[in-house]
């Protein structure tokens, strides 16, 4: 799959999962079947990705640029949190559980834990973002690796004479 295609899935997964962190934003239905429907691509993203996380973590104790420890360590936890969020949305569901003829009544701790790995989600999926934007950049076009190379400044002895 081509990095622009990757990046396409990604930023569709992206998009879903901010639509659908407000129920009030699209409704309560919209909310928890766009949250079902956004389970395959993200099982996608890990899949695609599977080859980079297991390389990181076999490293992890050796010795890694920072951002590569903190990528796995956001990574790690925004895949726990999500996995939460769903999970916990399925045991709030009013709509999806309804349409196959169960019914719950969401407790107070289903509830609290939905809400705190909501807002945890997106926190971590918006760092998560910032994190790859320089890939964002590259792959849209944005930035090429030559104009990543900085210029170096010719160098003034103390004599004047440039080096």
């Amino acid at each position: 799959m081509s990095a622009r295609t990757r990046l396409f899935l990604d930023l569709g997964v992206f998009a879903a999962l901010l639509a659908a962190y407000n129920p009030a934003w699209t409704g309560l239905a919209v909310h928890e079947w766009l949250s079902i429907a956004v389970i395959v691509p993200l099982l996608l993203h890990l899949i695609i990705n599977w080859e980079w996380t297991v390389r990181i973590t076999t490293q992890f104790l050796d010795r890694l640029f920072h951002a590569s420890r903190l990528n796995l360590i956001v990574d790690t936890t925004l895949f726990v949190s999500t996995v939460a969020v769903m999970l916990s949305g399925l045991m709030v569901s009013q709509v999806v559980l309804a349409t196959f003829g169960l019914a719950v009544t969401p407790g107070a701790v289903w509830v609290a834990l939905h809400a705190v790995t909501a807002d945890t989600t997106i926190a971590l999926l918006l760092l998560h973002f910032v994190l790859h934007a320089s890939w964002v950049a590259k792959v849209l076009g944005l930035k090429s690796a030559r104009s990543q190379a900085r210029p170096v400044a010719p160098q003034v002895t103390a004599s004047g004479a440039r080096r």
